[in-house]
């Protein structure tokens, strides 16, 4: 009785938190769908890349600052260049050719509204810090529906096994619905509770302090470890006064400096094909970050690595995903494996269609309760 009466409690909810996130999962293809031209390069037999310095320089020429250049893995698509006015903090951005630097154009088609509206929906329907935890409640309650509704399925013999393993299309509408909402949640029963569980990873400190511990790291912040943390946040704070008197003399310090060789060196410490992100030391910082995203190999995990350098151009340090412990990696990477983004579009489609499950089973759960009265 308590998963029937918990599912209908909680049903609505889940339905509305499940359809915005299938939705959200499509944010990044269906924004570059809109914006294909710019977006996607038409050029297929390009060999070599327009230089981080001549993109830098033609900026430089029309009086505006380049902040970022994102390099794609492929050719297939443009490079994307985020930059600001000289003297001005209003950040723009805008595609080139990967090959010759051309101006292709800006995005035409902005869904940031539309897909902050379905995140929010998402995170707290609308209601804030009470919609938050109306969601938290119903991801918990869904858990706990996925595990007794294992329970329920569970077979007491072979012959009911084979039943619990089909749906019986030949049967009536009820007796179909029945099986859906039984095999189908049987078959999705650990991706829909990885999904929960990563997505209350995000929602909750507690949660979260919970998952980083079993994995060997440390709670986000609690007695055990305040001390630790202080100290943290005095090497932090130390940091940041050695940044800020950085950033004082920074206009005294060295000319601007060659970013090629930053870049070859990267590809030469990051040996693998991905797409590449370069941070130049702009308004507030003072380091230039290199970010390279491995975009090859058997699983496709699209997973981060990053070289440090000082606004000098100096080596400072790698900050390398394999280096990091268990616990680190799974910081990096949870919203990805929350959305399903670590794997690619493959992962992106497949929590779509797991999601879209998820949404499913509230609605024949009711069915069958209805049919029942």
């Amino acid at each position: 009785m308590s998963h029937l009466w918990l599912g209908l409690l909680s049903s609505i909810v889940l339905i509305v938190v499940c359809f915005s996130g299938a939705m959200f999962a499509f944010k990044k293809q269906i924004t570059e769908l809109l914006n294909y031209s710019v977006v996607f390069n038409k050029d297929r037999e390009l060999k070599e890349w327009v230089k981080p310095d001549a993109i830098i320089n033609d900026f430089t020429r029309n009086g505006l600052e380049v902040i970022s250049i994102d390099y794609p893995a492929d050719f297939n698509r443009n490079i994307f260049v985020s930059y600001q006015n000289k003297g001005s903090n209003k950040k723009e951005s805008i595609y080139i050719h990967p090959s010759n630097g051309e101006v292709i154009g800006k995005k035409y088609v902005s869904t940031t509204h539309f897909f902050q509206t379905v995140k929010t929906l998402h995170k707290n329907l609308f209601l804030g810090e009470v919609g938050k935890q109306i969601v938290g409640i119903s991801v918990f309650i869904f858990v706990f529906l996925l595990f007794s509704g294992i329970v329920l399925w569970f077979p007491k013999n072979k012959r009911q096994l084979k039943t619990n393993l089909k749906v019986k299309w030949s049967a009536k509408l009820p007796r179909v619905i029945y099986d859906l909402h039984k095999v189908i949640g049987f078959y999705f029963l650990f991706p829909l509770v990885f999904i929960s569980i990563t997505g209350l990873y995000i929602a909750y400190p507690w949660v979260k302090s919970t998952i980083l511990v079993s994995l060997g790291g440390q709670p986000v912040l609690n007695i055990s470890n305040k001390e630790d943390v202080q100290h943290k946040l005095s090497d932090t704070f130390a940091s940041f006064l050695e940044e800020s008197m950085n950033i004082q003399h920074k206009e005294k310090g060295s000319q601007s400096i060659s970013i090629d060789p930053l870049l070859k060196d990267v590809n030469q410490r990051l040996a693998y094909n991905g797409s590449t992100s370069i941070a130049l030391a702009v308004n507030d910082k003072t380091e230039i970050e290199i970010t390279k995203i491995k975009q090859e190999g058997l699983m496709n995990l699209i997973v981060p690595d990053q070289i440090i350098y000082n606004q000098k151009g100096e080596f400072k340090k790698a900050i390398l995903f394999s280096d990091l412990t268990i616990a680190d990696q799974f910081k990096t990477v949870s919203l990805p494996l929350h959305t399903g983004e670590i794997f690619g579009l493959s992962g992106v489609i497949f929590y779509f269609i797991v999601t879209m499950v998820g949404c499913s089973l509230p609605i024949t759960g009711l069915l069958i309760w209805l049919r029942k009265l």
